[in-house]
């Protein structure tokens, strides 16, 4: 458009409406409060108009869309494989941007808007005024080493004889770390200091398999390397636990389709796991 249309068009509108959307100085335009209130209304219709055609696709099967999500790395396997592959059977072009980290991390990043949900553990921490935080499951958290780790040649074992090992652990603020530090301090021991602090699940695993180290992690983390005889849990009942998994999203009255399809079907796979939600 050219700027004498564009002009013709916004005087037009303005003699519409019955007011002066913007003030016109020698700097340019900047919009008036009557202004403010049209842009507003102006970006609702966009966003509905959107959301319409993307629907319309959605229900003659080419729907397409963006959807950030965001994850402890427990539930990559148990919640977001089978919604990805359930997903991908209704809408094959819908795109997933996958973000992985600690609890705290990622509910900074569905308040921020950077995710429009996530899945944590419950974390005692504060929760921004417009998130949403819904019980979507549970998962069992244990004690592990390696299975030629000396600590089960020993007999009898009691939470203190684990203080004389050399841990590895996720960073401090991440729920695994907090039960790790009231484990301990519920039974009135100081909790043992570890020797690496890191939040990559890799780098957990990679140290546990290959050195004499305990660590806490969720089971299902090192369900293949328990499978393959490679790590145990330690067979002391109180090292044993269950934490709550979270759904975090902002509370938002719109969303696009492909956002409620994606978040539909992971709360139909967590039903799946008998969780409650």
């Amino acid at each position: 458009m050219t700027q004498p249309a564009l002009s013709r068009s916004l005087r037009r509108l303005e003699e519409t409406l019955g007011a002066p959307l913007f003030q016109r100085h020698a700097g340019g335009m900047t919009l008036t409060s009557f202004g403010q209130a049209v842009k507003r209304h102006g970006e609702r219709v966009e966003f509905e108009t959107s959301r319409l055609i993307e629907e319309i696709r959605m229900l003659n099967g080419a729907a397409s869309g963006f959807v950030r999500v965001g994850l402890v790395p427990s539930a990559v396997n148990t919640l977001l494989t089978p919604t990805l592959a359930a997903v991908n059977k209704i809408a094959p072009d819908i795109q997933v941007q996958v973000i992985e980290g600690a609890g705290d991390t990622m509910l900074g990043a569905v308040a921020s808007g950077h995710v429009e949900f996530a899945i944590i553990g419950d974390i005692t921490i504060d929760f921004a005024p417009d998130v949403v935080v819904t019980p979507i499951g549970d998962e069992e958290v244990c004690v592990a080493a390696r299975t030629s780790h000396p600590i089960f040649s020993r007999g009898q074992l009691d939470l203190e004889d684990l203080k004389t090992y050399r841990w590895v652990l996720p960073e401090k603020g991440n729920a695994i770390w907090v039960g790790f530090d009231n484990l301990f301090r519920r039974n009135g021991l100081e909790p043992p200091t570890p020797v690496v602090a890191t939040n990559s699940v890799h780098t957990l695993k990679a140290l546990v398999c290959g050195g004499n180290y305990l660590t806490m992690m969720t089971r299902v983390i090192f369900e293949q390397e328990e499978n393959s005889g490679l790590v145990r849990p330690i067979p002391l009942p109180v090292t044993h636990w269950r934490r709550e998994l979270m759904l975090v999203r902002r509370n938002r009255v719109n969303s696009f389709p492909a956002e409620k399809l994606f978040l539909a079907e992971l709360i139909r796979q967590a039903q799946k796991m008998d969780a409650p939600v």
